[in-house]
Formats: structure tokens, sequence, C-alpha cells
């Protein structure tokens, strides 16, 4: 299969596309950061990939559909399709609303809103040529309740959760399975550095590998197979997701505001 990570020159999305490739997939990676990118390929995981020519790279931007268009045609060209998206490029900015950078903030909106959103329009027709083509979007646990002193984050994996559930029934007619994926807080790159109540209450359990080793298995797997819409990760993000299929909202936010506010 032909893979498409957004995102992948460090922590999921390079985990993910490591794995693919050691399965024999062929994969596309392409972040912002070319430098990190081109030092992340040489990673003895690739060789056998790079010699098979099984391997893409590129530049692009997430917010700019015309970066969409030249890293689909980059792929297209030199792997002859796209079988499946994954879209995981996303950043997070911590701490009270206030108290935060509103730039940073509007820049995190843009990247895990509109990036995801250009990319499930871009990626459509190419993915309706695929027999199993598929998209898979990184959302989050957080995306089940509001969580404090990350609400904005929050709030854009409600716009992934939703724009999943849309276009899992928008996209059936082309053949495309949309699903994604939610985990609680996993240790990367992302999350060294930030500091919120949440994670002093229930720490982080989940690696980067967890996460991409649920990815690898969902984007090469038959489309008749995949049942479910969101797949949450980890037993916190389970235990958060079936409670909030039958719980009273004041339970969830009594629940929630426990666990994520001082």
């Amino acid at each position: 299969m032909n893979i498409l990570i957004t995102g992948a020159s460090r922590g999921i999305g390079l985990a993910t596309a490591k794995r693919l490739a050691a399965k024999g997939h062929s994969v596309g990676l392409f972040d912002i950061d070319t430098a990190e990118l081109e030092r992340a390929v040489t990673d003895k995981a690739f060789k056998k990939a790079l010699k098979a020519k099984r391997i893409v790279q590129g530049h692009l931007d997430v917010t700019d559909p015309e970066s969409w268009d030249t890293a689909i045609e980059h792929m297209v060209d030199n792997l002859g399709g796209i079988d499946t998206l994954i879209n995981n490029a996303g950043v997070l900015v911590s701490g009270t609303l206030p108290s935060t950078n509103l730039d940073k903030q509007l820049s995190l909106i843009d990247i895990n809103c509109k990036g995801v959103l250009i990319g499930c329009h871009k990626l459509a027709p190419h993915l309706a040529d695929s027999k199993q083509g598929k998209i898979i979007n990184l959302s989050s646990a957080s995306a089940i309740y509001g969580q404090s002193e990350v609400a904005p984050y929050a709030a854009s994996k409600f716009f992934v959760r939703g724009l999943t559930e849309g276009l899992n029934i928008e996209y059936a007619e082309l053949g495309i399975k949309v699903i994604d994926v939610m985990p609680l807080w996993v240790k990367s790159d992302m999350t060294k550095d930030i500091s919120v109540t949440s994670i002093d209450r229930l720490g982080i359990n989940l690696t980067v590998e967890d996460v991409a080793k649920k990815l690898a298995k969902l984007s090469t797997c038959a489309n008749r197979k995949l049942k479910a819409t969101h797949y949450p990760i980890g037993l916190p993000a389970k235990l958060l997701q079936k409670a909030s299929q039958v719980a009273p909202d004041p339970i969830m936010r009594f629940v929630n505001s426990r666990i994520g506010t001082k």
C-alpha cells in the first residue's frame, strides 16, 4: 500500500512510517521541517525501503493548499498512487487561554483544523481510485470532553472528530473509509515541556510506538473490517469514551474538572 503521512519528521508520524516501511509498504513522509525530515530518513529502519524506492519525502505546509498539491503530485509520480492518508501533523499550546500567546493559538487552529480539512479535500479524488482508500485523522481523548489548560487544542480535536464523523458517511459513496484515533497523552516532543494538570494527575502512559502500532494496523486493514469511526488508544481513553456515551453531561464535567483542574 502507498501511505502518505503528514508531520512525519518526528514523533508519532516518524514511528508510524518506520513501522510501515518495515512491513513492506511504500510511504510518503512529508513535513514542514525538511531539515529534520532529511535526518529522519537516514535511520536504518528505512534502509531496505529506500533501496527498493518505496520511500518518498518532501516539504508540506498543511495549511497551504498548493503545498498539498505539490506533495500529492510528488507521491503519485514516484509511487503511482495513494491508498491511505494519515493526517498526523498537529501542535499543542498549553496554559489558561488568557495567559497564552494568541498568535500561537491561532496557528494551532490553522494546523490542527485547516490542515486536516485541506488534506481530506485534496486526497479524496486520489483515494477514490484505490480499492482500499482511507483517511486516518489524529484526534485525541481531549475530543471526548473539553479540557482545561488546553481548551483550544481540545476544541481543534472536536473539529477533527466532527469532520471525521461527517466524512465517514459522506465519503462512503466514494469507497473511502474515514476514521480517527483518540489517544490520551503521549510521551513525545509535543508533550515534553508542557505543564498540564491532567498530566500531573494521570501521567503520560502512552509512547509514540503505542500509537504507531495502532495507526499501522488501521492503515493497512481492509476497509470492510473497520466497523468503528473512533479508535481510542490506551485504557483511560477507552474508559472516558465509554463513559461519555452513557453518563449525563454534569457527571462528565465533574470527572474532567477533577482530572484537569488544580
